[in-house]
């Protein structure tokens, strides 16, 4: 089990001259806030400001509460840097990838692997996958295994399929497939399980390396305003074991982490069980959810849709019988877990809907808040259900960016009603918006501007029906993530006696022009009353720089 965090004695701190919104919601903003032993004790007007230990002049800057990111996977953030990048702002076709793998192999022994990760076809002049047989040209001595951005398709060469014994008498995995030429020879690439499969088999990363790159991508989420982030499947990049080892050996060096985490584990109840694990409400490290997947990805034409695909004649697939989904769904609810599923098809996320309404007619709970992840094609009447359930939709805003040519080209003029936002905050469904990173961006910033502008920015808006206000963005963030994890008694608003979390911006985001919302820069951020990012005063970051070192000292 995961141990508790080590405590530290925080001095009360006044930041003032600025605008100060407790809330989203909050018209008039204040000018100064103290906080004092984790939490917050005053606002107001900056001449009645009571004194304190410390005290921050923030120049005229705003103070919003802090952001939290209730679906992002910061191991497979981590986990990527150790790895060749070959995002479509490393290479523009495959011939760039190509020499960028080249380039990595050169410095290898020969049969080392060579792994890569941020592959995205879309930004590629090719519009496609690299193949095997390209692949081998340029690296026969080495195994290769390159893993798309969106982690639910891998593309390897033919040293690693060899190592791993799959050849073209293989056959596919329930719920995903390996691709195959018009011959039937293995292409190279692997898609959701088949994918998942490889993942699993390669050798791992150096685990010193990743729990390092690991505090270091947790350091750099404080940097962009995230308070706090939920761990959107233990066990999605490397396989649960593995992934929750090195968690557990991070927080066992005892430096507290400079953001409140949430861990969906990726696990059947049944395994749950086998490592006794149970639902945890911990206010810095909570483990209360299991996470499945129902369905495929856009990009892959997996989603499980009811119609077909604009530019595929394919419905997509499931991952697993829905019959046998549905029961675990009811099995995890009555062990008391928060069920979160990633759905992006209407087939999909239908049949997840009726999955939670079943198990909560068999097992009735109260203020249960499961979850549908994505909820990218919204299905006829889902939303009376979600809201009857008390179900959250988690989406991710940047997608519509990010995956521009994908929602398009499966979707057509469909795509308008994709990632859906106005229509769930109508229906008087919990709204929350996410990263999904490395999928999605990274950046909270990015997905308040797309929730807005609906990718405007970078070409024709999608559905500019579904965009939302900046206000109910920005609460999508704060009071929402915080409601995602059963938090919002305590933290995600700036009222006195709530948690001191919160960031300091270089913009007025309720006064900012839209356009300019993704250029929003964090220049502090505070985590239970302690600086844990800060560029308007350097020497206040004590427990980052001790929390980093410990990783140095492993």
């Amino acid at each position: 089990m995961f141990k508790s965090p080590m405590t530290h004695a925080v001095p009360s701190i006044l930041l003032t001259n600025g605008r100060i919104y407790r809330s989203a919601w909050d018209e008039v903003p204040a000018e100064s806030i103290v906080v004092s032993d984790g939490k917050v004790i005053w606002t107001g007007t900056a001449d009645a400001a009571p004194a304190a230990d410390e005290t921050i002049d923030l120049n005229g800057t705003t103070v919003i509460p802090g952001l939290t990111d209730a679906h992002i996977h910061l191991f497979a953030i981590a986990h990527a840097r150790l790895q060749v990048p070959v995002t479509p702002r490393d290479a523009a076709s495959i011939t760039g990838v190509l020499d960028l793998l080249a380039a990595r192999a050169t410095e290898l022994a020969a049969g080392k692997w060579v792994y890569a990760a941020g592959l995205d076809e879309n930004g590629l002049a090719e519009h496609r996958l690299p193949t095997r047989a390209e692949i081998d040209a340029v690296i026969p001595n080495h195994p290769v295994m390159i893993r798309r951005f969106c982690g639910h398709i891998g593309v390897a060469n033919s040293a690693a399929l060899e190592l791993l014994n799959i050849d073209d008498r293989t056959a596919d995995p329930e719920g995903g497939h390996f691709g195959r030429d018009s011959n039937g020879r293995l292409d190279g690439s692997a898609v959701e399980s088949a994918a998942e499969l490889v993942f699993r088999s390669v050798p791992p990363l150096d685990t010193l390396e990743l729990i390092d790159a690991l505090r270091s991508t947790i350091i750099d989420s404080t940097k962009l305003g995230l308070v706090a982030a939920v761990e959107a499947a233990v066990g999605f990049t490397v396989g649960f074991d593995e992934e929750f080892a090195v968690w557990n050996t991070m927080r066992a060096q005892g430096a507290t982490q400079p953001m409140r985490l949430g861990f969906m584990n990726q696990l059947d109840p049944s395994e749950a069980a086998e490592r006794q694990l149970k639902p945890a409400l911990d206010a810095d490290w909570q483990s209360m959810t299991l996470k499945y997947f129902a369905d495929g990805i856009v990009g892959g034409r997996t989603s499980a849709v009811s119609e077909d695909f604009a530019d595929t004649p394919s419905r997509g697939m499931f991952m697993r019988d829905e019959a046998e989904l549905q029961r675990v769904i009811g099995e995890a609810h009555a062990d008391g877990w928060q069920v979160a599923v990633h759905c992006t098809g209407d087939r999909a996320i239908n049949c997840i809907i009726e999955a939670y309404e079943k198990a909560q007619a068999t097992h009735p709970r109260v203020d249960v808040r499961h979850r549908v992840e994505h909820y990218f094609v919204p299905p006829a009447g889902g939303f009376a259900r979600m809201k009857a359930l008390g179900a959250l939709v988690v989406t991710q805003p940047s997608f519509l960016t990010r995956m521009r040519r994908s929602i398009t080209g499966a979707f057509g003029p469909r795509a308008d009603v994709c990632y859906p936002g106005r229509t769930v905050i109508d229906a008087g469904v919990t709204y929350i918006a996410s990263s999904d990173a490395p999928t999605g961006s990274w950046s909270p910033w990015d997905g308040i501007g797309d929730a807005v502008g609906r990718a405007f920015d970078s070409g024709a808006p999608i559905g500019t029906g579904e965009a939302v206000t900046v206000r109910e963005a920005v609460h999508s963030y704060t009071v929402g993530g915080a409601i995602a994890m059963k938090q919002e008694n305590w933290r995600g608003t700036l009222e006195n006696g709530m948690a001191a979390d919160l960031i300091v911006l270089d913009r007025d985001p309720f006064t900012t022009d839209a356009a300019l919302l993704k250029s929003t820069q964090v220049l502090l951020t505070m985590v239970r009353g302690a600086v844990v990012h800060d560029v308007l005063k350097q020497d206040a970051m004590p427990h980052q720089g001790e929390w980093r070192s410990a990783a140095h000292s492993a």
